[in-house]
């Protein structure tokens, strides 16, 4: 019976260390260093952006939290922050879920990276007024627990 009771102790602790060498939770990358991991496919990406919406004519910006996949698609959407107020939001969301990723030679594993990009709308010529617009929706860091 100890024999069993051994094994048994023993497939246990195999399955634990294998749950624990298989973690899920992504790497998490801030937006200057994604490039080091994933390269984004396009140039440019689409986006539904509706007719009308409130402040969707105003200068903004949206800032967009999301895992890139082993496949290079966008998961885990989350609008962190959005300035003004009002629809942008929801066409940048639009706009990472249709973003495409291939991975780096330095990321052959495809490793799985929570990241976060600023998307900018209707920005002004004036490159004071730009960064002006782009500051409002700077985020520092974010942890995968803000996903």
């Amino acid at each position: 019976m100890r024999c069993r009771s051994f094994a048994l102790l023993a497939l246990l602790g195999c399955g634990s260390a294998l749950a624990q060498s298989t973690d899920t939770t992504p790497r998490v990358v801030a937006p200057e260093k994604l490039a080091s991991y994933w390269t984004m496919i396009h140039s440019s990406i689409e986006a539904d952006a509706p007719n009308y919406g409130r402040n969707v004519q105003q200068p903004g910006c949206a800032a967009v939290s999301f895992v890139v996949e082993k496949d290079g698609r966008t998961s885990t959407l989350k609008l962190q922050r959005v300035v003004p107020e009002g629809d942008l939001g929801r066409i940048a969301l639009s706009a990472a879920s249709n973003m495409r990723f291939e991975p780096t030679v330095t990321n052959a594993g495809r490793d799985r990276v929570f990241s976060w990009l600023i998307f900018p709308f209707n920005l002004p010529a004036d490159p004071a007024a730009r960064t002006a617009v782009m500051q409002k929706c700077a985020i520092d860091k974010l942890g995968w627990k803000d996903h």
